[in-house]
């Protein structure tokens, strides 16, 4: 675990912040370049668009984090905009990116089918960058385990914290019991739904094919996944399973939906 990187001239920079920024550098430099030259979209109103939607993607996963976990941010609620305070919640920021992409997208007359499918295989690659700052922070933990890969993680990390407050791990332990590594675990997801994407993208059947696909493996993984979160106190449950797992189950079902009704309606993409 490495919670802060010390970085010449910079100072000290926490891992989390520092790899979310990375992957918003990195999946906006990728999206720019393969909408505008894959996709063959005007790189002016390209880069307009990419910039909002990463706005959008930080205010949709923030709120949705802070709408959980109030309790971080009632004192404070100033803290909401500032990163390092906590993180963000992925079905949010895919939720408001699904919701203002397209009036984004529709106000700066871009086609949207085009876009996404130019943005979609980035996404995962993104996803797979701010999930290892988190691995590296310590912090989105698994449920303890005694797999061959579980991680124990020191005594200063929100696990062992945890645990502690939890009555699980006695105080002086030296290091938490070992738990499923679930950052890394969402990180493999994520790379692996770039690579499903970037292989579908030759064959595709119709504009938008991508984004579609995108919507739901990354939806269909986030409720597999989310079982296996370590449980606490805050945690938001809505009846016997986690608040995200259901919705990772509502977003899989709708875009589910999304896929059939588009394959059925809408034109075959350009040859590229």
């Amino acid at each position: 675990m490495f919670p802060r990187f010390e970085i010449p001239f910079v100072g000290t920079v926490p891992s989390h912040d520092l790899l979310v920024i990375l992957a918003i550098l990195v999946a906006g430099g990728l999206g720019l370049w393969w909408t505008i030259v894959r996709e063959k979209l005007p790189a002016g109103r390209v880069l307009v668009a990419i910039f909002l939607m990463l706005v959008i993607v930080l205010a949709g996963g923030r709120l949705h984090f802070a709408l959980t976990k109030w309790h971080f941010f009632e004192t404070d609620p100033t803290r909401i905009f500032r990163l390092s305070s906590g993180g963000l919640h992925a079905p949010g920021a895919i939720l408001a990116l699904t919701v203002g992409g397209w009036i984004v997208l529709r106000a700066l007359r871009l086609p949207i089918g085009r876009f996404v499918d130019g943005l979609a295989p980035t996404v995962g690659i993104g996803i797979a960058l701010a999930r290892l700052g988190c691995f590296l922070n310590g912090c989105c933990y698994g449920d303890v385990c005694d797999l061959p890969w579980a991680v124990s993680l020191p005594s200063d990390s929100y696990t062992y914290h945890a645990q502690i407050d939890a009555g699980v791990l006695e105080r002086g332990a030296a290091q938490a019991h070992p738990v499923h590594p679930l950052p890394l675990y969402f990180a493999g997801a994520g790379l692996i739904i770039s690579a499903i994407l970037l292989w579908r993208r030759p064959q595709r059947r119709y504009e938008g094919e991508l984004g579609v696909m995108l919507l739901f493996l990354f939806s269909l993984s986030s409720m597999i996944l989310e079982p296996w979160r370590a449980n606490h106190e805050y945690r938001v449950y809505w009846g016997p399973l986690p608040q995200l797992f259901w919705v990772g189950l509502g977003m899989t079902l709708a875009s589910a939906a999304l896929a059939l009704r588009l394959a059925r309606a809408a034109k075959p993409p350009p040859e590229s």
